[in-house]
């Protein structure tokens, strides 16, 4: 099975078009590299492609993948797509696939995502003919078209903020990606509240993980001055602290990559103390374009 890093920053990118922090401005400068909004594309063969998330970037992303590239004058390798939540960095990109009125496009989802997508007039088209949407429950399994088993995981999260940000029971799911041919498993995990149990188990049965990066702290926007939201609030857990993620990675089996990176984090800084405890944990931070065999 193959994974392919479309976009590895979480909302805005990095750099954020109204964003001056150190971050933004290294990226901006050349000194770091950009980031696109967070989505991965995943096959089992290298040849049909399913996304998950589809970012507002994602025709950039797709123009710097040739893998996603048409192969005739109106045709993609992408087979549809997979939605972890209903926040516009993982949703946005739906405007740019309305092009092709005649490809099908399978899509995966909680239901509350897709309630929440159907009040969007932007986004209701592909509710209908000739798509198909197929809503899935917590531990409900489908087989994908290439050689790929979905199991949707239900994960502690929020709606988006555009969409009231309810707790809801399915307002965010994680899925393992199973190949059905060598067994070897994938977990996607890039937006939870909470690295609790269920994520926790997964993380000693499958071989590759990209887990949530978002935030470093808790308080990494306000005491950046940002604003004055902490990131449970956003519905991310924090990476750093006793009930951080990093500290829940430690009997972790998998690899773990962090992904859907806000623009304020340390981590992205080389060298940085925060940087060196990802190290530390043995995670990886993902970057735009990373390749992984799993």
């Amino acid at each position: 099975m193959f994974v392919t890093v479309l976009g590895s920053a979480a909302g805005g990118g990095v750099p954020q078009w109204n964003c001056g922090c150190e971050n933004c401005v290294d990226a901006r400068e050349g000194r770091a590299p950009r980031r696109t909004q967070s989505s991965l594309a995943v096959s089992a063969d290298g040849d049909r492609w399913i996304l998950v998330n589809v970012s507002p970037d994602i025709s950039h992303q797709i123009s710097a993948t040739p893998t996603l590239w048409p192969r005739a004058r109106r045709e993609t390798p992408i087979a549809g797509a997979i939605f972890t939540d209903a926040n516009v960095d993982h949703v946005g990109g739906l405007a740019e696939l309305r092009q092709d009125g005649s490809h099908q496009f399978r899509f995966y989802s909680s239901r509350t995502v897709k309630r929440i997508l159907q009040e969007q007039p932007a986004f209701a088209r592909f509710m209908q003919a000739p798509h198909e949407w197929t809503e899935l429950a917590a531990d409900e399994s489908r087989t994908l078209d290439g050689g790929i088993t979905l199991r949707a995981l239900a994960v502690a999260g929020t709606t988006p903020g555009y969409a009231g940000r309810e707790a809801l029971d399915d307002a965010v799911f994680s899925y393992v990606l199973t190949d059905v041919e060598t067994q070897r498993r994938a977990l996607i995990a890039p937006v939870f509240a909470d690295l609790g149990d269920p994520l926790r188990r997964e993380l000693g049965r499958v071989d590759v993980a990209f887990l949530d990066g978002t935030f470093f702290s808790e308080d990494e926007l306000s005491s950046g001055g940002f604003m004055e939201k902490p990131a449970s609030y956003l519905g991310h857990a924090p990476l750093a602290g006793a009930n951080g993620t990093l500290a829940g990675l430690r009997n972790a089996r998998a690899r773990v990559i962090l992904t859907h990176i806000n623009n304020t984090n340390p981590i992205l800084r080389s060298g940085s103390r925060a940087a060196q405890d990802v190290g530390h944990a043995g995670c990886e931070i993902a970057y735009d374009s990373m390749c992984v065999e799993v």
